[in-house]
C-alpha cells in the first residue's frame, strides 16, 4: 500500500459511512453515530490527555497551536479548539476533509487536505502539540515512521506529541491468524466485503522507541493503550521536542 492506495481507501470510508470509519463500534455502523454523541467522546479524550500533560511535562506545552494528525471528520480536532487558540486537522481523504468542514463551524479550526508521504505543506516548528490516535495502525510501518519523523520537525521546541501506536496482534483468535495469514490476502478478503480494506498495522515498541530518539523526541512516557481493539497490544507514546 502506498499513500494513493492508503488515499482511495479512506476516500471511500469518508464517503460511505465516515464516521463508522473513525470509531467502528459494530452497532453505529450503517451512519448510525449520533453526531452529539461521537463528537462527545473526542472531548472527554482530549480532557483526559490535557490532564495527564499539564501533570506530566514541565513546564506544559504551550496552548497556541494544535495539530490533529489524521482528522478524519474533526472530531478530536473540536475538542482540541476548548484548549488551544488555533487547531489544523490534516487528513488524506478528500470526503473526510470536505465532511469535516461542514460538520465543524466553531472559530479557531481549519483543516487541511495532505496527500503526500510527509508533511512539507506545513513549515518547521509550526505546532506545540501533534495528537493522533487510531490513525497510524492504518498504513504500512514505513509510512507511518515517516510521518513520526516529521511530528518532530513540526513541533516546536518544547512542544508534545501524542500517539497511539500498535505493538504487535495480541493472543486472540484474529489476533493470531494476523500473524500467521499472509497480510495481503487478509486485505484483499476486507476489499471485497467493505469495498475497501482498513488495513491494520503494528510498529514494535523496540522498533519505534529508537526512531523517536533518532526524530529528535524525548520520550516522556509510554502507558497500555486498548484503543485498536482486542485483537492488538497498543500503546499511548508521550513525547517531546528536544
Amino acid at each position: 500500500m502506498d499513500v494513493r492506495d492508503l488515499r482511495d481507501a479512506w476516500n471511500t470510508f469518508g464517503r460511505t459511512d465516515p464516521m463508522w470509519a473513525v470509531l467502528t463500534d459494530p452497532e453505529r455502523a450503517g451512519g448510525r453515530w449520533d453526531p452529539e454523541e461521537f463528537f462527545a467522546t473526542g472531548r472527554r479524550e482530549i480532557a483526559e490527555v490535557m490532564r495527564l500533560l499539564d501533570s506530566l511535562v514541565r513546564p506544559p506545552p504551550a496552548r497556541d497551536a494544535a495539530l490533529d494528525f489524521g482528522c478524519g471528520v474533526g472530531r478530536l480536532t473540536r475538542a482540541l479548539a476548548d484548549h488551544f487558540a488555533t487547531v489544523t486537522g490534516v487528513d488524506i481523504a478528500p470526503s473526510m476533509v470536505a465532511e469535516a468542514q461542514r460538520l465543524t463551524t466553531r472559530s479557531g479550526c481549519r483543516f487541511v487536505l495532505n496527500e503526500r508521504p510527509d508533511l512539507q505543506v506545513f513549515p518547521d516548528a509550526s505546532f506545540d502539540l501533534v495528537y493522533t490516535t487510531i490513525v497510524l495502525q492504518h498504513m504500512p510501518p514505513t509510512l507511518a515512521l515517516g510521518y513520526v519523523a516529521e511530528f518532530a520537525r513540526v513541533l516546536r521546541p518544547g512542544g508534545v506529541a501524542v500517539l497511539t501506536v500498535p505493538s504487535r496482534p495480541s493472543d486472540t483468535l484474529v489476533g493470531r491468524l494476523y500473524r500467521v495469514v499472509p497480510r495481503p490476502l487478509i486485505h484483499a478478503y476486507l476489499r471485497r466485503r467493505f469495498g475497501a480494506a482498513m488495513q491494520m498495522h503494528a510498529i514494535p515498541m523496540e522498533t519505534l522507541l529508537p526512531a523517536l530518539t533518532h526524530a529528535g523526541l524525548r520520550v516522556e512516557r509510554v502507558d497500555p493503550d486498548t484503543s485498536p481493539g482486542p485483537n492488538w497490544v497498543g500503546f499511548r507514546y508521550v513525547v517531546s521536542r528536544t
